[in-house]
């Protein structure tokens, strides 16, 4: 009901269409490839910059791959969709979302169908973006991208449960963690069969 959210200092109502769709990359939970070459795909289906591809793809970890297909970056995705499993589905996906440098990058479960060295190729993504003074948003219920994050917001029930830097939150949701667990222990002490409650009198 007030406030302002900007993008480089200026509303995002005030950014042209065009020109904000080329400075948000977006992640989707479901990655959609799209029937075009490996490049295309990459570009957003849009003018394709070549070296802006090959660097969004090295930035996911993907180039070495992507020059062993058919025609390289010149493969059609339906010739390749077979070479794809789901994790590397996923970071042509995130290749897509650094596409062009943006300055800002949203990723929905970015680790959802990822192996270990797709998780590492991740992480080093992350922190390549965060170099280059990027903001990055990641959503995910796996805790192995957390390492990476300044600040935490944690949803729980549609409500926020804890925000704020990362080592506080979850500092903070580990002493939660403590208390419900001596609490449920308590609790199952006082219900075993033959307990009894402690009295004390002065």
């Amino acid at each position: 009901t007030s406030g302002k959210v900007l993008l480089d200092n200026l509303p995002v109502a005030l950014w042209p269409r065009q020109s904000l769709g080329k400075q948000v990359g977006y992640l989707p939970q479901s990655v959609d490839l799209f029937d075009g070459t490996v490049a295309e795909n990459i570009a957003r289906l849009g003018d394709i910059d070549a070296e802006a591809v090959v660097a969004a793809a090295k930035t996911t970890g993907l180039h070495d791959l992507i020059l062993r297909f058919p025609k390289g970056y010149e493969t059609p995705m339906g010739e390749a969709g077979h070479l794809l499993s789901g994790g590397t589905r996923q970071r042509i996906g995130l290749a897509r979302a650094v596409y062009g440098s943006p300055k800002l990058v949203v990723l929905d479960e970015p680790n959802a169908n990822l192996d270990e060295d797709g998780e590492a190729a991740l992480v080093r993504a992350v922190q390549g973006l965060k170099e280059k003074g990027k903001t990055v948003v990641l959503i995910s219920h796996r805790p192995g991208i957390v390492s990476v994050a300044d600040r935490l917001l944690i949803l729980h029930e549609g409500g926020v449960q804890a925000s704020g830097p990362r080592d506080g939150v979850l500092e903070a949701l580990k002493k939660q963690r403590e208390q419900a667990n001596a609490a449920n222990a308590a609790k199952a002490s006082l219900e075993a069969p033959g307990s009894t409650p402690t009295e004390s009198s002065n």
